[in-house]
């Protein structure tokens, strides 16, 4: 018989409807006896968009994420998207941890909603369409097309609200409530716009309008605010609109989340937005930035240019809280309570012994230190102080929203010390390992902290894995892999199947990847995460730090379903029930488990199908 030749034809597949409930299940079930939850690192604008609603950025505000997104991460599983910093970005630096205000991103709204009834079609469906056909990449963020983009939009959905709608009621509520807060994040918009320049460099009154320091300057400065805002009040008004349809889409979309079984986890980032810094300027130390000492990351330390609280506005000398201490308070008490999953703290560090330098000179290791643990006005001497910042701010706004300590995300890599080791270890306060560094071991990893495999500021795995097999030789290669299989070898394994793993771990990519996925659920610690580049098997690197070009713009393609079960049927994408089935066995988890690892088995080899 003749065989008809057939070209071009991939048998990976997804499970069935039938095999998914299985699957789902018994990914569920695994989890819960490994005491792990999982989480998906993913910015808003990654989030992939089906092809009729791609503005060019994504949103995990939108329909295909309510509508597809969420359900697929579900099904695998996942409880938690951590997201990226929600803060209104700069025009021309697009990183979500260098925001412009603490405004919040308009380019998570979801357009396509603005042409329904919902929100009374006060965007034409045309002009939605016409954003959409203009996109010049469907896969990438143009971050020089969106910012118009986004603008004229909402600028024309402002104008079509009716007077006496339902719609514009909310506004004017809504303006009632926060214009005053958002009033001047829009005019520091509008200023940044004329000055075209960093605020410290603003001319006149400008630079000090919500800061004056004597009576003349009250002066201008008040009618500076009344001039700017009789001449720009509907570019105002727009603002605080934006930032309506974000925060409701926001709520809405932690509800539907949760619906679906998922909580959003929070990104704070370590700089204070540079609005925050102009409107409240007299409340920081003169001259001194927060950056980083040499470290992994950077041999010649990091100078971030972010401007740190001084310490006595932090606290008043009885201990309550001073100004800064009440914004830190505000700023904390709102991430909460706008994230149910919890929140992630960027460069927690920074918050317990912070590295400062002054800005007037250019070589760091010279004119720089920890502002609490040299000598000094601000020296700290116990544990408790300089905990104060968590103790007194971030853990009671925790608290009151009912967020657990569980779900503190204490980002602490790089230079961690003495200091922050002894209060992350006192107060228990769950920190981060990131497997691709050398030095993190799953099998170390305490119950408490979070594990991962890569970040946003790391290649991705997949990269790292070939710069990784190009020396085999090398001291880290061995050491590694040899610690992977004592970490994911089943338990009772025999010497020659030992040594028969490890050869194939250091033989075969796939194999080596595999393991690394599987580490994370053999490690004790209770919470993984999983960056989205990782996760969907791409071979990018979605931030270079130090850089700017091409950062931020990554995103996953409608197609993201298919794409993931193509990448694990190559090797490329964790194949999470093969990972969670190795780490039973590794854990000895097998008796009176027999029909889940035979189910867990038979979802890996449909997902290993090619």
């Amino acid at each position: 018989m003749e065989i008809n030749k057939v070209n071009s034809v991939s048998f990976q597949r997804k499970p069935n409807a039938m095999e998914m409930r299985i699957y789902t299940h018994s990914l569920k079930e695994g989890l819960n006896l490994l005491n792990k939850k999982v989480d998906i690192i993913i910015h808003n604008s990654s989030a992939p968009a089906i092809a009729r609603e791609n503005t060019g950025i994504g949103s995990l505000f939108s329909r295909t994420s309510l509508e597809k997104f969420f359900p697929f991460l579900r099904s695998q599983a996942i409880t938690g998207i951590q997201q990226e910093p929600n803060y209104f970005r700069k025009s021309g630096d697009f990183s979500p941890y260098s925001p412009e205000s603490s405004a919040k991103n308009i380019f998570a709204i979801p357009l396509e909603k603005l042409t329904t009834e919902e929100y009374e079609k006060i965007l034409p469906k045309e002009s939605f369409y016409k954003i959409v056909m203009n996109n010049p990449n469907k896969n990438y963020v143009d971050y020089s097309y969106i910012p118009n983009a986004y603008e004229q939009a909402i600028k024309e959905a402002f104008h079509n609200l009716k007077d006496g709608s339902k719609l514009k009621q909310d506004f004017l509520t809504f303006k009632e409530i926060r214009g005053e807060e958002l009033e001047r994040y829009a005019i520091f918009r509008i200023l940044d716009k004329i000055h075209q320049k960093d605020w410290p460099d603003w001319d006149g009154i400008d630079r000090v309008l919500y800061s004056p320091s004597d009576k003349n300057e009250i002066k201008l400065a008040n009618t500076r605010i009344k001039e700017l805002k009789k001449e720009h009040q509907d570019e105002i008004d727009r603002f605080i609109f934006a930032q309506m349809l974000v925060e409701r889409e926001h709520i809405n979309t932690n509800k539907l989340a949760n619906a679906n079984g998922i909580a959003i986890i929070g990104d704070s980032p370590v700089a204070t937005p540079s609005a925050d810094e102009w409107i409240n300027q007299n409340l920081f130390i003169d001259n001194m930035a927060l950056g980083c000492p040499p470290d992994y990351f950077s041999k010649e330390g990091q100078r971030w240019g972010f401007r740190y609280f001084k310490p006595e506005e932090i606290f008043n000398e009885d201990g309550t809280l001073g100004k800064a201490g009440l914004i830190l308070k505000k700023k904390y008490e709102d991430y909460f309570r706008a994230f149910p999953g919890g929140l992630r703290i960027d460069h927690i560090i920074g918050l317990i012994d912070p590295f400062l330098y002054t800005t007037t000179e250019k070589i760091l290791p010279h004119n720089s230190g920890r502002i609490f643990s040299q000598e000094g006005k601000y020296k700290k001497e116990t544990v408790e102080e300089y905990a104060n910042i968590l103790t007194k701010i971030i853990l009671p706004a925790a608290e009151k929203f009912g967020i657990s300590k569980d779900s503190i995300i204490c980002e602490d890599l790089g230079a961690f010390n003495a200091p922050t080791r002894k209060v992350m270890e006192q107060f228990q306060l769950p920190g981060i390992a990131v497997t691709q560094y050398d030095g993190y071991r799953g099998a170390e990893i305490p119950q408490k902290n979070t594990i991962m495999i890569g970040s946003h500021d790391n290649v991705s795995f997949l990269e790292f894995a070939d710069q990784f097999f190009k020396d085999k030789k090398n001291k880290y290669f061995l050491s590694k892999t040899k610690h992977l299989m004592e970490d994911t070898v089943h338990k009772g394994s025999t010497k020659a199947e030992q040594e028969w793993y490890l050869g194939e771990i250091r033989g075969d990519k796939k194999k080596f990847l595999s393991a690394c996925f599987a580490e994370l659920f053999t490690s004790p610690a209770k919470r993984v995460q999983i960056f989205f580049t990782d996760f969907f098997g791409i071979s990018k690197t979605y931030n270079k730090p130090g850089t700017t070009e091409g950062n931020w713009a990554l995103r996953l393609d409608e197609n993201f379903e298919n794409n993931y079960y193509k990448a694990v049927s190559e090797g490329k994408a964790p194949n999470l029930p093969l990972a969670i089935a190795t780490a039973l066995r590794h854990r000895g988890l097998i008796q009176g488990n027999e029909k889940l690892l035979e189910q867990l088995d038979s979802s890996a080899k449909i997902l290993a199908e090619a």
